[in-house]
């Protein structure tokens, strides 16, 4: 893949933080665009799956293999819901962007998102190891997803901008907003989606691949803070 000065940009952990005007220019290039997507596909997926497993481990090795995969389900359905919303209503308020392009923005941000995620894979592990209790554990997981997740949507945020400046054509007036309600829906539907899929952490003694949802997360989440207090 090539930016706009005809050097090719390699696709690492760190540079899709120290490079993603280069990697933009690459998408507005088309060049390598199929490329582009699987690695950043894999590197979600195995970033994510880091982390996944920190968070299973404390019930066992059979919930951490499977928090492994959840992680990046978790990633890959929130975007498959909300790529459409963004994309078309993007259209509507006439953005000229692209549907792969729109596609690979969205993956380079939940690849930052996924990225920082497995950097705090540690600090999961410390908190485990020194034997901090199940509502500790999981306030901390939310406070972190909470703070890898405003930098994958400020990523986003930041790229989709940067499309709209260089890109040719197009009326962005409102698009401003657009993204705001953008960026909240999609929280709201990933935070629904975790509590979907949960469990991560495993809070019964019995291996659960599901459990039966009731509520929200928002719910639950008050719950956790009230056992936590107690």
């Amino acid at each position: 893949m090539i930016n706009h000065e005809n050097k090719p940009v390699k696709i690492t952990i760190e540079t899709i933080f120290t490079k993603q005007k280069e990697i933009c220019n690459a998408i507005i290039g088309k060049e390598g665009i199929k490329n582009l997507q699987r690695k950043l596909s894999l590197m979600i997926f195995c970033s994510s799956a880091v982390y996944g497993f920190t968070m299973g481990i404390r019930h066992s090795y059979t919930q951490a293999l499977c928090s492994c995969f959840k992680v990046p389900l978790l990633f890959y359905a929130t975007l498959m819901i909300c790529i459409p919303t963004l994309h078309f209503i993007g259209l509507l308020v006439g953005s000229r962007i692209r549907f792969s392009q729109t596609m690979n923005v969205l993956l380079l941000g939940i690849s930052v998102n996924s990225v920082l995620l497995s950097a705090f894979a540690p600090i999961s592990l410390f908190f485990l190891l020194t034997g901090s209790s199940y509502p500790f554990m999981m306030l901390m997981h939310v406070a972190i997803f909470t703070f890898c997740g405003a930098a994958g949507l400020d990523s986003i945020k930041k790229n989709i901008r940067y499309l709209r400046k260089i890109q040719p054509g197009g009326n962005h007036k409102g698009a401003k907003y657009l993204l705001f309600i953008w960026m909240l829906l999609y929280m709201f539907v990933g935070t629904q989606m975790a509590y979907v899929l949960a469990p991560f952490v495993g809070k019964v003694s019995d291996f659960m691949f599901f459990r039966t949802p009731k509520g929200n997360f928002y719910s639950y989440l008050f719950e956790i803070i009230g056992e936590a207090l107690r």
